[in-house]
């Protein structure tokens, strides 16, 4: 009798084994186990994760028959200790009116145990702590997949084989986690305290990293600050003191007509010296890009050729603007602000107010503002947009709503839009727009 109630325990156990063992597997990530201390069980963890399809049916398979195990023996076992229960105090019935019932008693006591020791707590348990739970099961689990191998193969390809003309692929087929899925995840995980808002917004500039080119992250061609190549080092020192930048174009008559990048510290260099040489002697090559080109090829070949300077040109070979280095690590981690920087791109002034440089790109407006702006191939800007919007008509002082915002032109530069303020519209006015 004892023996028979003790595997009955077992075989309880065992169940919850084996659904613990099912639940944390399917929970655990792979990086997870790869930071756990090296050992058997991280090893074997390890195999688990890259053959998962067949370590779920090996649990499947466990619990099926410690369920069938439970049924058959657990039933008998309980009835018999209802009945000698019955017997110890004395009770006047028959045998067979204890046996109808201890019946139903035993079917509960079982049902109660096989739910929540079998079933309910390991599962909790899994899905609370599927690290440390894959890697307390995973060498026992891996024993019984050896043993059973081969029925447990039979039973997955038979599986499969029901599954594969309704298109659905074993586990260890489905593809990782898409980029939506990842985003989804580091935003619930910013929601829930496990990231900072900082670290999202970096990691978030990752993944639009690849999907940005050129032509949305140069200085355009009206804010080139170049040098003309006829100018002497004296003036051309003047204009580095002035400025302040640490590299310029040198050109002859036009922008159209870049002969080299002149490094702020070579004019110092060479007048300091007074080696006599002309901008272009002291210029470097330089290094010529078109504006589909993508950004993150981009920062390879900057890496590779030991430059930080390249100069944007259109498909008809005229230059557009300008690249370097810092635009696009400020993809990455947002404004670098030096001391030569003397007005943020946008500015918040209340809480439904901005004040921006409209020249920056939408891309980058739009991290900031709670209602970002259509994006679209036909502009870049914000200039761009309000350009498309009112290609005429804009002058300074001039009001209008657009896509949600309150628009003022503070300040034009000639024809150009310069400095814009956005007012977030009600919700009211906003639908009344549309």
């Amino acid at each position: 009798m004892t023996f028979d109630i003790l595997l009955t325990l077992f075989l309880v156990f065992l169940n919850g084994f084996f659904v613990a063992a099912e639940f944390a597997i399917v929970k655990v990530r792979s990086s997870q186990i790869a930071l756990q201390a090296g050992n058997s069980s991280k090893r074997a963890a390890q195999i688990i994760i890259d053959n998962l399809d067949g370590f779920l049916a090996a649990t499947q398979l466990g619990i099926t028959l410690a369920s069938l195990g439970l049924g058959w023996v657990g039933e008998d076992v309980v009835s018999k200790m209802i009945i000698s229960v019955m017997h110890s105090f004395d009770l006047k019935i028959t045998e067979e009116a204890a046996h109808n019932i201890s019946i139903p008693i035993a079917f509960a006591t079982l049902t109660v145990l096989h739910i929540v020791f079998g079933e309910l707590a390991p599962k909790s348990l899994a899905i609370r702590y599927p690290t440390s739970t894959t890697l307390s099961v995973s060498i026992p689990l891996r024993v019984f997949y050896f043993i059973f191998k081969p029925f447990i193969r039979l039973l997955n390809g038979l599986a499969n084989l029901i599954l594969r003309p309704f298109g659905i692929r074993p586990v260890s087929e489905q593809d990782i986690h898409s980029e939506e899925e990842l985003k989804l995840i580091i935003a619930e995980s910013e929601e829930g305290g496990a990231i900072e808002s900082s670290e999202r917004e970096l990691i978030q500039n990752v993944f639009d990293f690849d999907d940005r080119i050129v032509k949305q992250v140069m200085v355009p061609r009206i804010k080139i600050s170049g040098i003309n190549s006829n100018v002497t080092l004296d003036q051309a020192l003047q204009i580095v003191m002035k400025e302040g930048y640490s590299r310029y174009p040198i050109y002859d008559h036009n922008l159209d007509e870049i002969k080299g990048i002149l490094h702020g510290k070579d004019i110092i260099f060479h007048y300091i010296n007074k080696t006599n040489k002309s901008l272009l002697e002291i210029a470097h090559q330089p290094y010529f890009v078109t504006e589909n080109k993508p950004i993150d090829h981009l920062l390879r070949e900057f890496q590779k050729k030991k430059v930080q300077m390249a100069i944007v040109i259109s498909e008809y070979g005229g230059t557009i603007g300008i690249v370097t280095m810092e635009d696009i690590i400020e993809e990455l981690v947002g404004e670098i602000q030096d001391e030569h920087d003397h007005e943020a791109q946008i500015v918040t002034q209340h809480d439904n107010m901005y004040q921006v440089i409209a020249t920056s790109s939408i891309h980058d407006i739009n991290k900031v503002l709670d209602e970002p702006f259509p994006e679209s191939e036909d502009y870049d800007t914000l200039a761009g947009l309000l350009l498309l919007h009112k290609p005429f008509d804009l002058r300074e002082g001039e009001e209008f709503d657009l896509d949600g915002y309150h628009v003022k032109i503070v300040k034009m530069n000639k024809t150009l839009p310069e400095i814009v303020e956005l007012r977030t519209l009600p919700k009211s006015e906003e639908e009344a727009q549309d």
